[in-house]
């Protein structure tokens, strides 16, 4: 490598440590116009070459990291020194998989094809490239094709045993074409062993084990994460909601623990619900109306207030609130088919006008 080329990679190597990726990315430049004016020098050490060209698209990758995806420009310049760096390392299995994650995370075009085929290449590269096989885990995953990436996400877990592979391949057993709730239920309680104050994992876990029909356990998480952030309203409107078919009185406590916290329509909806439940008709009333002047949109209060008047009796107002759910897009219009309150009008043009069954 010639002496003038070389102080330009030092100095470059300097500012990329030092995080200045813009003057590496400049230090990094000139070497190269140095070095592809002299073609002896250009062949003289692949290796080097190879990683001077990776450097310098990592250099440029790092200073515009925020637009890199969604500028064409920049995403091409990247990419053309990281298709050098293979050219002169067509054996290394990181050139490939650096090249493949931005095929993967680009937004302006497709090129999942492309990222695939670099994270293949990776592992026929070096088969025990942990990050690779996620990695093509998370393409497939992206393509709705979870049985493969689970195949990667568990070639990738017996390498390495990161917390946010778990989570990936659980996702992937809820999503499946026939999901597998148990095994997600697992692979999102090894991720909690190392991440156990990620709220997210909680909630997923919780989901596994409702749709198990195990309400008991989903609570039992809801409880986790009420310890973790006390001060969220949400978990405690989603614990009471599990809670209120073997507990209404427990899940009306904790509606109204999430109501001291914030004002929720959905906590002031489901409170709803538990007084109509209980006869309290003028309070059912009350908090279902307080949930739409937090939100005017919120349809599911229009279709509480249908139940209510419906089960009151009163015709005009049942019809007048039925008519606004389907307004606000109530995305249960036509399970209200199955409430006994309604049963007294489902034969009714009206009532079938209005659920689209005239």
């Amino acid at each position: 490598m010639e002496a003038k080329a070389e102080k330009y990679i030092l100095h470059g190597k300097a500012l990329f440590e030092g995080r200045d990726f813009e003057a590496a990315y400049a230090q990094l430049s000139q070497a190269i116009y140095i070095l592809e004016e002299d073609d002896t020098s250009l062949w003289m050490n692949p290796e080097e070459m190879a990683e001077l060209y990776l450097l310098r698209g990592s250099a440029l990758y790092k200073d515009s990291e925020g637009k890199i995806f969604n500028d064409p420009d920049l995403f091409a310049q990247i990419i053309e020194d990281y298709d050098q760096a293979i050219s002169f390392q067509p054996d290394n299995s990181l050139y490939y998989r650096m090249r493949g994650y931005l095929y993967l995370n680009c937004k302006f075009e497709d090129y999942k094809r492309e990222a695939k085929e670099d994270f293949k290449a990776a592992i026929n590269a070096n088969k025990n490239d942990a990050p690779a096989h996620r990695l093509m885990g998370e393409a497939l995953s992206k393509e709705e094709e979870y049985e493969k990436a689970i195949f990667y996400f568990t070639q990738s877990l017996a390498i390495q045993k990161e917390a946010e592979i778990y989570m990936l391949r659980g996702v992937c057993h809820f999503r499946k074409a026939v999901p597998d709730f148990t095994s997600a239920a697992q692979d999102f309680g090894e991720a909690q062993k190392q991440l156990p104050k990620l709220e997210e994992l909680y909630i997923w876990r919780a989901q596994c084990f409702q749709e198990l029909g195990d309400f008991t356990s989903a609570i039992e998480e809801y409880d986790r994460l009420v310890e973790i952030a006390p001060g969220n309203a949400s978990h405690l409107i989603d614990r009471g909601t599990i809670k209120y078919a073997i507990d209404p009185e427990d899940a009306f406590s904790d509606f109204n623990k999430a109501l001291e916290i914030t004002v929720h329509p959905l906590a002031l909806n489901n409170r709803a619900y538990y007084y109509l439940q209980q006869g309290d008709y003028d309070s059912a009333i009350e908090d279902a109306k307080m949930a739409l002047e937090v939100d005017s949109n919120y349809s599911i209060a229009y279709a509480t207030l249908a139940e209510i008047y419906a089960t009151q009796g009163d015709r005009e107002a049942f019809y007048h609130f039925l008519e606004l759910a389907k307004q606000h897009y109530y995305e249960d219009i036509i399970d209200i088919m199955m409430e006994p309150a309604f049963a007294p009008y489902t034969a009714e043009p009206r009532f079938l006008k209005i659920i689209g069954k005239d």
